[in-house]
């Protein structure tokens, strides 16, 4: 039988650490389910890990200027995960975009709803409020489902109103053999107290400005402009009011430590919403060895 490890948790958990842990324990290969690694360059910002004995898949597979979404990630990480089963591994998905996680165990039926360019370049030009309006008549209970930030994200508006029209049209575009069969997979999550991710998070944001966040920055956007992946995601959003003269690097520091924070919380009430088969916590001294355990009696079939 197949199997597939899926692990996942807040951010600053040290997921990937462990991740690679596990793989050189139970011969596997990892694959990130991390919607801001998937970006090439964005390197130091997304905290991207590699191992010279470890392969990851993943990340650096657009440029920021280019699409990539939920669907896009489903169908990537499905090859993946059969390439790597055939060759006799361990495939282990990786990350903290939930999103990413549910629709790969969980696909929704419309998760393969092709984009519509007219649609889109349509709706591309509205501001945030006429596409939260927009979707609102589309389907309310849509919009009232997302969290505060994809309401306030043009680009998640513009699928969810793309969904909400077009599924209303015609029958579901999901295949049942498209699915990944829950029997054959192990789905863990990291957790800790809120205190304990919250100083994790400041630590590393320091960190990261220390390894040169915002020569990257600058960098990226020098090459991708503004209009890109660069305008919505944490770590590199927090800057461009410093490039315009506007904020200080300590109001940078200040307010991606706290959309951090912010992100953080919005994993858990995630988490919480599609439970994992196993929670551990990361400040208990033994979690490891007892991840170890748990993903072992797993792995060899055993009680």
């Amino acid at each position: 039988m197949n199997k597939l490890l899926v692990i996942s948790g807040p951010t600053a958990t040290g997921k990937t650490s462990l991740a690679f842990k596990l793989a050189k324990k139970f011969n596997g290969e990892l694959i990130s389910a991390d919607s801001r690694q998937v970006y090439k360059g964005m390197d130091i910002g997304t905290g991207k890990e590699f191992s010279a004995e470890i392969p990851t898949w993943g990340c650096d597979v657009v440029r920021p200027d280019q699409e990539w979404s939920a669907a896009h990630f489903v169908k990537f990480a499905k090859e993946v995960i059969a390439e790597v089963q055939q060759r006799g591994k361990l495939p282990i998905v990786v990350g903290g975009t939930g999103l990413y996680i549910s629709n790969l165990l969980n696909p929704p039926e419309t998760l393969n709803i092709p984009p519509d360019k007219k649609l889109r370049a349509e709706l591309e030009k509205l501001p945030v409020a006429e596409l939260q309006d927009r979707l609102k008549k589309a389907d309310s209970k849509r919009f009232y489902g997302m969290n505060e930030s994809d309401q306030q994200n043009p680009r998640r508006l513009v699928r969810a109103i793309e969904i909400a029209i077009l599924a209303s049209k015609g029958p579901t575009f999901l295949k049942r053999s498209d699915l990944i069969r829950r029997n054959d997979s192990l789905y863990i999550a990291l957790i800790a107290p809120i205190k304990e991710i919250d100083r994790r998070i400041g630590d590393r944001v320091r960190q990261r400005i220390e390894k040169g966040a915002e020569e990257e920055v600058c960098g990226l956007v020098k090459k991708y402009g503004w209009d890109s992946a660069l305008k919505f995601t944490i770590a590199y959003k927090e800057w461009r009011p410093y490039f315009d003269h506007k904020y200080s690097i300590d109001e940078v520091i200040k307010n991606w430590t706290i959309h951090e924070k912010q992100y953080a919380r919005r994993q858990l009430v995630w988490m919480a919403k599609y439970s994992p088969d196993k929670l551990f916590d990361i400040s208990q001294s033994n979690c490891i060895l007892d991840i170890e355990a748990y993903v072992g009696r797993w792995y060899y079939g055993k009680e």
